[in-house]
């Protein structure tokens, strides 16, 4: 039987509670409550809960409640409980706000494989999750065959959406964090020649001949180039600005003569217009976007893309030579020169 007790000593102006633990063992606690009435209710949901323990019939639902029952009744709001669907969910919403639509659409398929591969388990409290639960994620996208690479990121993408659990106090721990990654071996980007460099010159139209220089010496992406108007262009201070789309980065790069030359051929009057007009209307990927048509380019250039087959079952197969390639030329180039180069902000 429970009871309330103070202090023989007179050293605290709270009241204790004295019940018997599961195990059996009295003990005597303090309820941090200096109000009796309000010390009793506590004390009697400490024994309650030492009962059902012994029964062994005290679940996470039940010791929610205590708590709750404890926290109102010395006048504190309840404890809030988000569900892991509830959490997950808003967090790709949030995502869906801040991120490129290309960027949340594919952390949005990571938490959706997540949150199927959990069942019923998604209505339970977002603290429940454990690292078994990552690890099965894990382990099930591994026997689907992906590659190492995709199942890192994927893990690395739960592993975000959980420690901004954690800064926001709604779990203690990342049971994400202690996930093992798969090993992961990368295929790296190969570099062209400048001899390959004039061979796409000389297979390429015009507008690819541009975007093709911009690769080379300026180290931007296929989308950056296509997306750059005569205003980023400074022919008379010798320098192009513009933002990286992926990163949103500034970044200003000094113009190769060689840039120079031919942009000053092409510069007009309208400082909106697009460097590569016709290229600017495409998309990137697909079967008959840019990046297949560079692939149809370097044939015609007679360079072989030196294609590899990717890790895994679904591997994809990786082109060690694409127009990504121009922009590790440049990086490489850079640094063979020993040059922190006049641009800022390669990403």
């Amino acid at each position: 039987m429970a009871s309330l007790h103070k202090d023989p000593r007179g050293k605290s102006p709270f009241w204790y509670c004295a019940f018997t633990l599961p195990d059996g063992r009295r003990t005597f606690r303090s309820t941090k409550l200096a109000d009796r009435k309000n010390a009793w209710e506590v004390c009697l949901q400490w024994e309650k809960s030492a009962e059902q323990g012994r029964g062994g019939s005290f679940t996470e639902a039940q010791a929610r409640k205590v708590l709750n029952t404890i926290l109102e009744n010395t006048g504190q709001a309840p404890m809030q409980t988000e569900t892991i669907q509830d959490y997950f969910t808003n967090w790709q919403s949030g995502k869906e706000l801040a991120k490129k639509p290309r960027t949340a659409e594919r952390y949005g398929i990571v938490v959706e494989r997540f949150l199927a591969s959990l069942g019923p388990r998604t209505k339970h409290p977002l603290a429940s999750l454990t690292v078994r639960d990552l690890e099965s994620f894990r382990n099930e996208s591994m026997a689907q065959g992906k590659a190492p690479k995709t199942v890192a990121v994927e893990i690395k993408v739960l592993r975000t959406v959980l420690n901004v659990a954690r800064r926001q106090g709604a779990i203690l721990t990342n049971p994400a964090e202690a996930v093992e990654l798969p090993k992961v071996v990368s295929h790296t980007r190969d570099v062209f020649s400048p001899a390959q460099v004039q061979l796409l010159l000389a297979a390429a139209d015009d507008e690819w001949k541009t975007a093709i220089l911009c690769g080379y010496y300026l180290g931007a992406r296929l989308t950056d180039v296509t997306n750059l108007t005569w205003e980023n262009v400074d022919l008379a201070g010798g320098v192009i600005a513009y933002e990286q789309r992926k990163t949103g980065k500034g970044v200003t790069s000094p113009i190769h003569p060689d840039l120079e030359a031919h942009l000053s051929e092409l510069a007009g009057d309208n400082p909106r217009a697009y460097l590569c007009p016709t290229l600017q209307r495409r998309s990137v990927g697909g079967r008959s976007g840019l990046s297949q048509t560079f692939t149809r380019i370097m044939r015609d250039a007679g360079i072989d893309q030196k294609q590899v087959k990717g890790k895994g079952k679904q591997g994809r197969t990786f082109s060690k030579l694409s127009f990504h390639s121009l922009r590790h030329t440049f990086t490489s180039a850079l640094a063979n020169a020993g040059s922190a180069s006049g641009e800022t902000e390669i990403g």
